[in-house]
């Protein structure tokens, strides 16, 4: 199987249009740039990326501020087993470790999910104190925009949702080394 992880454009862009898409809006906004550039997450992402220092250095500098978790990512890859059969998934985690909102603590860790098509999905996941897997707080389509939008924590009171056991592995592993760290 091919470990190659994917490329750094390809992170990049996938990073701006799911899990950084709010910061980037929100770090744009000075910019004043017209709904038809920002209205679709993928473009976007893909605009900033390639964005030339030089000639849209604003454009430019925006996007690697927003970019900046994902310089420091962790990188794993993982066998996957679905209805299809064994599949390696590389897993790019651009944050993960203790998290508070308000009085909750927990785990908290962003998952970005490559297969050997490209991107396949992106989690922003917790995991509370007396849970035995991570919950998937918030994840997105693959056209950026998020499926369902429940803050840190959130999904206690309803059916929780899961990512894979060597997805869980590989987080547990990655949660215990940065053990200590706040994000």
């Amino acid at each position: 199987m091919d470990t190659t992880a994917p490329s750094p454009t390809t992170q990049q862009i996938w990073y701006l249009a799911t899990l950084g898409h709010d910061a980037l809006l929100q770090a744009l906004a000075p910019l004043r740039l017209p709904t038809s550039v920002t209205y679709d997450p993928l473009s976007l992402a893909a605009r900033v990326v390639a964005a030339d220092p030089n000639r849209h250095s604003d454009f430019h500098r925006t996007g690697q501020a927003v970019l900046r978790p994902l310089f420091e990512a962790t990188t794993f890859s993982v066998i996957v087993t679905d209805d299809f059969g064994p599949m390696e998934v590389t897993g790019v985690v651009p944050v993960i470790g203790e998290h508070t909102v308000d009085n909750l603590t927990g785990q908290y860790a962003e998952l970005l999910l490559f297969d050997t098509s490209g991107p396949s999905a992106a989690f922003r996941l917790s995991k509370m104190p007396g849970d035995k897997t991570w919950i998937i707080d918030t994840d997105f389509q693959p056209s950026g925009h998020p499926r369902t939008q429940q803050p840190f924590g959130s999904s206690r009171l309803g059916r929780k949702r899961t990512v894979r056991p060597p997805l869980i592995s590989a987080l547990n592993r990655l949660a215990a080394q940065a053990d200590g760290h706040a994000t």
